[in-house]
């Protein structure tokens, strides 16, 4: 608790979430008694660096941190009355520090592809799930660890590594040592939810050692104070998305669509089995969230815009927006779906799969009567729908009936109401939108609520949401 609350002796209703994206950071004041935005602060993500290698996608970490810290000046200053920071940002992905707590890597992004490299019969990820008895792909960051190590690529002077948010956290908390909750072990890998830590044994199989890898502290525990504030442990995007959505996580199916695409659905029993291709991902506080990913998400449909914005622009020799590509798109696709012969069908993994980095996407079922743009978009929104549905198939039957409320987040969603059609007529529910854009930042103030006892219990976050 602040200094400020402790003299008043009224416990905080606010609570700031800091969302440290790919592309975005994203810093909100979020008030839980009255269920609203306080503040938004929204920074592009100026980190980016040009990788030596083409599979490599990097960015500075010191940038990310001095963007981070300015988000979190500024809504400070602006509401002095916080009671705790809470922290999410992109899972899966790592960068190396020193026995000081300074970074002397880039931050290896979760869409580095260093692990699809070729290491004798098979991938780096797939000698790594061999090695662990852990599926592991692509972009997770022992994956990117195992193949630094083998390649000597890890810095001199490295002794751990941890997540981009979890780095922030630790400077904010003044920390040399970072510490790591499991929602983000599970996403670097080898996270064993019965023992509550990393497999030191699956690790060492694979010749990596466990002091590599942060503390592990339970979802909501405090790391520090920043300023007299109080800063929690960081959440896993996913989860910090759902929390920031879903108001009743019983009950409730959550599609976010974005940069990539997400299925996340909650499950209390751990035991059962995880159906074919999906993760499960600890939830905080308990149970888990059944995810299905797809890669490419709503980056399909942009690569679609940008497929038409240049063909217009070399015809006409004018430039043209992708704002007003995107609605001519929208209106043709609208023209498009209440002709009978739109039946063009298209897989929109065009980048592959977790499971199977090397699948593309195609573009079938094409006829003298559907090979029109209103088609081929329409055809686009159901490709993205449905490779999210087919996990939903995949669920055991006891899950999928329990599901009363689909739940709509990220960008895509929120933009393309022809994609929301979509999404409602395949689940054969009313698609509910969340109020607010910055689901994870959301969700990270929750966490810090939850951290601080304001809110009971992460399960009854979602209640806190209007």
């Amino acid at each position: 608790m602040n200094r400020n609350t402790m003299m008043s002796g009224v416990m905080p209703v606010k609570y700031v979430g800091l969302d440290i994206g790919t592309t975005s950071i994203c810093g909100v004041v979020y008030d839980v008694g009255h269920g609203e935005l306080s503040s938004v602060v929204i920074e592009t993500n100026r980190a980016g660096q040009g990788g030596g290698y083409p599979w490599e996608r990097v960015q500075d970490p010191e940038v990310i941190w001095r963007q981070a810290e300015t988000v979190i000046r500024q809504l400070l200053q602006k509401h002095p009355d916080i009671g705790g920071i809470g922290v999410t940002g992109q899972m899966h992905g790592i960068l190396y520090l020193d026995e000081l707590g300074r970074a002397v890597s880039p931050l290896y992004t979760w869409q580095d592809q260093r692990g699809t490299e070729r290491l004798h019969h098979g991938t780096y990820a797939e000698r790594l799930s061999e090695l662990t008895g852990y599926t592991l792909a692509t972009g997770y960051g022992l994956v990117t660890h195992f193949y630094n190590r083998m390649n000597h690529l890890i810095p001199p002077s490295a002794c751990c590594i941890c997540t981009i948010s979890d780095y922030i956290v630790m400077k904010l908390a003044g920390n040399q040592d970072p510490l790591i909750d499991p929602t983000h072990a599970a996403g670097i890998g080898c996270y064993s939810a019965e023992k509550q830590d990393f497999d030191s044994e699956a690790l060492e199989r694979a010749g990596i050692k466990r002091s590599w890898l942060p503390s592990v502290r339970a979802s909501g525990t405090k790391a520090g104070s920043s300023g007299g504030v109080p800063v929690y442990v960081s959440l896993g995007d996913n989860q910090a998305s759902f929390l920031g959505s879903v108001k009743d996580i019983h009950h409730s199916v959550l599609l976010n669509i974005g940069t990539g695409g997400q299925l996340s659905i909650y499950d209390l029993h751990e035991g059962r089995t995880v159906p074919e291709g999906m993760e499960a991902r600890p939830f905080p506080g308990g149970g888990r969230l059944l995810v299905g990913s797809s890669l490419c998400g709503g980056k399909a449909y942009a690569l679609l815009e940008q497929f038409f914005r240049k063909v217009i622009s070399s015809y006409t020799g004018e430039p043209v927006s992708a704002g007003q590509v995107y609605a001519w798109m929208e209106r043709a696709a609208s023209e498009a779906s209440s002709s009978s012969s739109n039946n063009l069908t298209v897989n929109t993994q065009f980048l592959g799969t977790r499971q199977d980095p090397g699948q593309r996407g195609q573009i079938g079922n094409i006829s003298v009567d559907n090979f029109f743009p209103g088609p081929l978009i329409d055809g686009f929104n159901r490709g993205m729908v449905e490779e999210l549905h087919a996990y939903f198939e995949r669920l055991p039957g006891v899950i999928r009936h329990s599901v009363n409320s689909l739940v709509g987040a990220g960008n895509a969603i929120r933009n393309n109401e022809r994609l929301r059609d979509e999404a409602a007529r395949r689940f054969g529910l009313r698609m509910h939108v969340s109020q607010y854009a910055e689901e994870g930042a959301v969700g990270a103030a929750l966490s810090a609520a939850v951290g601080l006892g304001e809110i009971e219990s992460f399960e009854l976050a979602g209640q806190r949401l209007r």
